[in-house]
């Protein structure tokens, strides 16, 4: 075996903050193990309340493209790593084992913060060539969208609880993804999907694992503009939006490939949503991990959005990175709530989340609340000629909190819940609000605290 060693260093200028450095270097044939190791000055964390230094993420492009939107991704790391490697068969969390084609690599540099004095980087490529590599090489398996049917997983009540956020050392989390799912099932979970940040790779061991879980493939697009969500069964989306136009065209190609989108955690540290007159979510996650962690804000973006008369889904999820200790954002706090009729199977359970058929509660054995108007229920579409509709809620496991129906104008009713099981109708006036939804609170000394949440009835009145 020969070691080929090169360097690639340079500065990075404030200029460059928030954007990407493609570094090139050439794979020889024969290739059959790259090391990568990078450092850089002044070197802060990625909180993003922490500045006045360089927070540099790394990854890397096979020859197949490096380009917006192009198809050579074969993994990242953010700066939750000095070091990976990629070899024919095995590879860093993170990336993608496979061939290593010969050709015109680059190393991408995401310069997330560079201070006022710039980033100095060097990063040391070791290539190791085997004259005896000679074997036709291809990238593993990943997990599929499975609409197979689990008659055996099949609830009488028909609703499933599972978490549809969480990370694993793929990217910055410290468990692996087959730990996290017996984690899961400890909590009884019906459902699962790990999303590590920018990577598809933590759904290689999900391909193989035994579990009674319902799998959902899925990722967490991390740009520098924002975090969203895609669950599916499509190829890998480009993180590497510089503009408003480059999110546009990231979400509609993962449209096409047929994933149930969220725009996430749109509240400060989130981060914040930069590009707020970008298309085609189905959903907005207003609740991400405790609820006091800034949540208000994010529940405020997405009634807004109601307010304008547009559509979207809330879910919920932890956000959970920390398996192995304690931790404020833990595996399904909050948990979501999905009704499906028939038969469960992941592909059925995205189906009917995209229906808005589901609502947040705390835990996976918080209270639960379930609204339905008239043979409609949560993120149902009801179409009346009546002035006045009933409403009734229904509500487990919440005494000593409230119930509030929530309209465009903010509460219309707020009630106290008497029994561990109970259930209460009101009537809404189709004429001042677009829309109805509920959710259990409690009231503390300074703020209130939201314990569940439902999607919204939308109401349509045919005298309009």
């Amino acid at each position: 075996m020969t070691i080929k060693t090169l360097i690639l260093e340079g500065k990075a200028l404030p200029e460059h903050t928030k954007t990407y450095l493609m570094l090139p270097f050439a794979m020889p044939p024969g290739a059959a193990r790259v090391d990568v190791a990078y450092e850089y000055s002044a070197a802060i964390g990625s909180d993003p309340q922490l500045t006045g230094g360089n927070t540099v993420d790394i990854g890397i492009f096979d020859p197949r493209g490096h380009t917006f939107m192009s198809e050579g991704f074969r993994g990242w790391s953010g700066s939750a790593r000095s070091a990976f490697y990629i070899s024919t068969d095995d590879a860093t969390p993170g990336y993608m084992p496979g061939p290593l084609q010969a050709g015109e690599w680059h190393v991408c540099l995401g310069t997330y913060k560079v201070a006022d004095e710039g980033c100095d980087y060097r990063v040391t490529v070791q290539i190791t060539l085997d004259e005896a590599e000679h074997i036709e090489r291809h990238f593993p398996p990943r997990l599929q969208l499975s609409a197979q049917p689990r008659p055996g997983r099949r609830h009488a009540d028909g609703w499933y609880k599972g978490e549809l956020h969480c990370h694993t050392y793929h990217s910055d989390g410290d468990s692996d993804p087959c730990d996290v799912v017996r984690k899961a099932e400890s909590l009884g979970l019906d459902f699962l999907a790990i999303t590590d940040h920018n990577v598809l790779s933590q759904q290689v061991p999900l391909c193989d694992v035994e579990t009674p879980l319902m799998l959902i493939p899925g990722m967490e697009v991390t740009t520098y503009h924002g975090h969203w969500n895609i669950w599916g069964a499509g190829g890998w989306i480009d993180f590497r939006t510089l503009s408003e136009a480059d999110m546009q065209q990231a979400v509609t190609q993962a449209l096409a490939q047929g994933y149930f989108v969220s725009c996430n955690h749109p509240k400060p540290y989130g981060p914040e949503w930069d590009y707020p007159a970008v298309q085609g979510f189905h959903s907005i996650e207003v609740w991400n991990g405790p609820w006091p962690f800034f949540n208000e804000q994010a529940l405020a973006y997405w009634e807004d959005k109601l307010r304008a008369g547009e559509h979207y889904v809330v879910v919920g999820g932890s956000d959970s990175h920390f398996h192995q200790r304690e931790h404020p954002a833990q595996l399904a706090q909050p948990t979501l709530y999905i009704y499906c009729e028939d038969d469960p199977s992941p592909a059925a359970l995205l189906e009917a989340l995209k229906a808005g058929h589901a609502f947040i509660t705390e835990a996976p054995d918080g209270p639960r609340l379930t609204l339905t108007c008239e043979g409609a229920m949560m993120g149902d579409t009801l179409q009346t000629a009546a002035e006045f509709v009933t409403v009734t809620v229904h509500v487990w496991g919440a005494q000593q909190m409230q119930v509030a129906f929530c309209g465009s104008d903010g509460v219309i009713a707020q009630l106290d819940i008497p029994s561990e099981d109970w259930q209460h109708t009101l009537a809404v006036d189709v004429r001042q609000t677009p829309y109805i939804r509920a959710q259990l609170v409690t009231t503390g000394v300074t703020d209130q605290v939201i314990h569940a949440l439902t999607n919204p009835i939308y109401l349509k009145s045919l005298t309009e």
